[in-house]
């Protein structure tokens, strides 16, 4: 019974994920596009996740409350209640990143920092692969999610350097700088949690703690 409803669980927490792939696509895809009518579909797509997150949130508890699991059973209830919160903050960076990308749409101050466009298809692999790597409990797929944060934080610290100069020489446009500057720190935000879904997707299947590098064995 209990083995049902987790599945049941699991599914409702993948379809909340596709959406906030898809929102986090959109937002990206935003700045290729001419108006703005993606940050409206963002804000859509962000009220039927907040929607979910509640009812996954509410149907952990009651599992829990229920069953009260063990071992195994227990893990996968918790790494879905706490990848279910960092669904919802994925979220909310796909609507910091619409917010600013719909301020620089057609503006050429983008072709001047192509690191952006490199750190943007890095993190959507990341989150890509690590919902994968939970869904299929794939501990190898999950270990190079982690491995591919640093390249998305040197990311991020090229384009803070680059746009420091960009502002010096250009103080008219620092407006337009700053949103470069808060959409690259959404996408180092949406790495980061990117890499907590994959250290639960670990968790999940090895029963290991590799968070912080740890690597306590924790045994069912």
């Amino acid at each position: 019974m209990i083995n049902d409803k987790k599945q049941e669980l699991k599914q409702l927490l993948m379809a909340e994920a596709t959406l906030v792939e898809k929102m986090v696509s959109m937002a990206i895809g935003g700045l290729y596009k001419m108006g703005s009518a993606f940050k409206d579909e963002v804000m859509t797509f962000e009220e039927r996740v907040n929607k979910l997150e509640v009812e996954v949130d509410a149907k952990c508890v009651s599992l829990i409350a229920l069953f009260q699991p063990e071992a195994k059973d227990l893990r996968e209830i918790m790494m879905i209640y706490k990848i279910n919160n960092d669904l919802e903050r994925l979220g909310d960076q796909a609507v910091n990143i619409a917010e600013s990308a719909a301020q620089l749409v057609g503006s050429p101050v983008l072709h001047a920092i192509p690191e952006l466009f490199e750190m943007k298809d890095l993190t959507l692999k990341m989150l890509k692969d690590s919902l994968d790597a939970f869904s299929a409990e794939d501990v190898m797929s999950a270990k190079a999610v982690c491995d591919s944060d640093n390249l998305v934080d040197e990311n991020n610290r090229n384009i803070y350097k680059h746009l420091v100069q960009l502002i010096k020489d250009n103080p008219q446009q620092v407006d337009l700088y700053l949103h470069i500057l808060r959409i690259a720190k959404n996408l180092e935000r949406i790495a980061d949690l990117s890499t907590n879904i994959a250290e639960n997707a670990v968790y999940l299947a090895a029963g290991r703690i590799i968070k912080h590098h740890a690597e306590d064995e924790i045994q069912d």
